[in-house]
C-alpha cells in the first residue's frame, strides 16, 4: 500500500459521517419547503391539497411517495402523511426564487462552524435559481435532488422548532481541568433567525401530527409530547432500489429541549424503506436523554 493509499485509508477511518458525509434527506426537508410558504405569506395555514399519486412536471411523471395517491389532504397532513404531491403543489406557488432563498437562510449548502474538525462543504450540492429547473423545484421539494450532512439538518431543524433561533452548533457546554475546575463556558452564539416564532410554533403543531396520528407514531412516549419527520431518500443510481431513511425528533413539543436525528443508510431489515426502525431508536434516545437532563414531564398530550 502506497503512503497516498494509506492516508486516503486512515481518512476514511476517522471521519465523522456526521459532519463530513452528505446524501439527500428525503421527506425529512419538507417541513421546510412549508415553513417557506407560510413566513412569506404564500400559505395561511388553512389550504387543502388533492393528492393523486403524482405530478406532471413537463414531461416529467413524479410519484407520490403513496402511489395510489392521498386524496384530499391538509396541509398539516402534506408532513404528518408525507405527501410528496402536495409538497410538489405548494413549491410550484412559492417559485424558485423563495425556495431558494430559504434553503439558503435555514443555512443549507453553508458549513455550520461545529468545532469538530472535516465538515463537508455543500455548497455546490444545492440548486441555484437561477439554474434550478422547475423538476428539480419539484423534487427538492421533498428533499431529493440536493445534498446535505447530518449536522446541517440537524441545526436547521432545530431552528424550525425553537422559534426561528439559528444557533452556532457545539460539542460541549463548558470545559474544565483535571481537577475539576471551570476552564470556560461556552455561551449559545445566535447566528440569524430563519423564521418567525408564529411560523416555528404552526410547524411543531404540524410535526405533533406525524407522531400522533401520521407516518412516526412509533415515536410516542408514555410521559411526553414529540414531534418530527420521517424520511426516506432513494439513492443513486434510483435503478439500484436502495434508500437512506431517517426520523428527526423532538420533545417535549411545547419547549423542545432535546432533538434527535437517526439516519440509516441502507437498511437491512425488512422493506429498503422502513423509516419504522429510525423512528424506534429515536424515540429510545429521545427517552434516555429526557430523564437524563430531568425534563419536566408533559402536562397536555
Amino acid at each position: 500500500m502506497s503512503e497516498k493509499e494509506k492516508t486516503k485509508a486512515f481518512n476514511e477511518i476517522w471521519k465523522n459521517p456526521i459532519v463530513s458525509n452528505a446524501f439527500e434527506p428525503g421527506s425529512t426537508y419538507k417541513p421546510f419547503t412549508v415553513a417557506a410558504g407560510l413566513e412569506e405569506g404564500i400559505l395561511k395555514g388553512n389550504e387543502t391539497y388533492y393528492c393523486d399519486g403524482y405530478q406532471k412536471v413537463g414531461p416529467h411523471t413524479i410519484h407520490c411517495s403513496h402511489r395510489s395517491g392521498h386524496g384530499l389532504i391538509t396541509l398539516s397532513q402534506s408532513i404528518s402523511l408525507s405527501c410528496n404531491d402536495a409538497l410538489m403543489q405548494i413549491a410550484a406557488k412559492e417559485g424558485k426564487n423563495v425556495f431558494a432563498r430559504y434553503q439558503k437562510n435555514f443555512n443549507f449548502g453553508n458549513k455550520t462552524g461545529i468545532d469538530l474538525p472535516g465538515e463537508a462543504q455543500t455548497a455546490s450540492l444545492l440548486h441555484d435559481a437561477k439554474d434550478m429547473t422547475a423538476a428539480d423545484l419539484a423534487t427538492s421539494s421533498f428533499g431529493q435532488s440536493f445534498n446535505c450532512s447530518m449536522i446541517q439538518m440537524g441545526s436547521a431543524f432545530c431552528s424550525l422548532i425553537n422559534g426561528g433561533n439559528y444557533y452556532r452548533r457545539h460539542v460541549v457546554k463548558q470545559l474544565r481541568s483535571s481537577n475539576g475546575e471551570v476552564v470556560s463556558n461556552i455561551e449559545p452564539t445566535l447566528v440569524k433567525q430563519t423564521i418567525s416564532k408564529e411560523t416555528s410554533d404552526k410547524l411543531r403543531k404540524y410535526m405533533k401530527e406525524t407522531v400522533d396520528s401520521g407516518t412516526g407514531t412509533k415515536a410516542k412516549m408514555k410521559d411526553y409530547t414529540a414531534g418530527g419527520k420521517t424520511g426516506t431518500a432513494q439513492k443513486i443510481p434510483r435503478s439500484a432500489g436502495t434508500y437512506i431513511v431517517s426520523f428527526c425528533g423532538f420533545a417535549p413539543v411545547e419547549n423542545p429541549q432535546v432533538l434527535v436525528y437517526v439516519v440509516i443508510d441502507e437498511i437491512q431489515r425488512d422493506s429498503q424503506t422502513n423509516t419504522g426502525l429510525a423512528v424506534e431508536i429515536a424515540k429510545k434516545v429521545l427517552e434516555g436523554s429526557l430523564k437524563e437532563l430531568n425534563v419536566a414531564k408533559s402536562s397536555k398530550k
